[in-house]
């Protein structure tokens, strides 16, 4: 074989396992939506499960205080982290605006959005791709068909994800750990 063959079949391979590896990557959600996957049940890129301190660093809030629900003690993410607290509630400060978070023991279980400026919408889609003040029509075709008009409620077995419409529009989300 001469170098210019080996060279041609190396190429081939190469480009084999690129295309190889482009088709087995999924590049986001499936088609539909899948009530057991966490990650459904989230906004900004995070979501339910997610530890306190992955979430703090994809979100980068402008400004975050966290406070224990029963004791009102103050919390910092890095003893959160940890696994501290029970019951802390975070109020988050993205920009102009808030974004409510409940963490147990470092690890976010409600998700809570609403009160977005519409220049902002976009900032803040939800794994599926729906962002504040979607239309109710686009929310079915990204979530199908769920229980309720103006709450518009999705089950998993361990999440529940909240949609309120006014308007036919998405005006506030809610996703929440069993």
């Amino acid at each position: 074989m001469t170098k210019r063959s080996i060279f041609a079949i190396l190429a081939w391979l190469a480009l084999f396992a690129f295309m190889l590896a482009a088709c087995s990557a999924q590049s986001g959600p499936s088609d539909a939506f899948d009530p057991e996957n966490q990650q459904e049940y989230g906004v900004g890129g995070i979501y339910l499960g997610q530890n306190i301190k992955e979430a703090m660093d994809i979100i980068k809030p402008t400004k975050a205080d966290f406070m224990d629900m029963v004791t009102r003690e103050s919390y910092t993410v890095e003893r959160m982290a940890k696994g501290e607290g029970e019951a802390v509630m975070g109020m988050l400060l993205l920009d102009r605006t808030q974004l409510l978070v409940k963490v147990r023991k470092g690890e976010l279980i409600s998700i809570m959005l609403s009160g977005v400026a519409k220049e902002d919408a976009a900032r803040f889609k939800t794994f599926r791709g729906l962002a504040m003040y979607d239309s109710g029509e686009q929310l079915k075709k990204l979530y199908g068909e769920g229980s309720g008009e103006k709450e518009v409620v999705y089950e998993g077995s361990k999440y529940t994800a909240n949609f309120g419409l006014e308007n036919n529009q998405v005006v506030w989300f809610r996703f929440d750990s069993k």
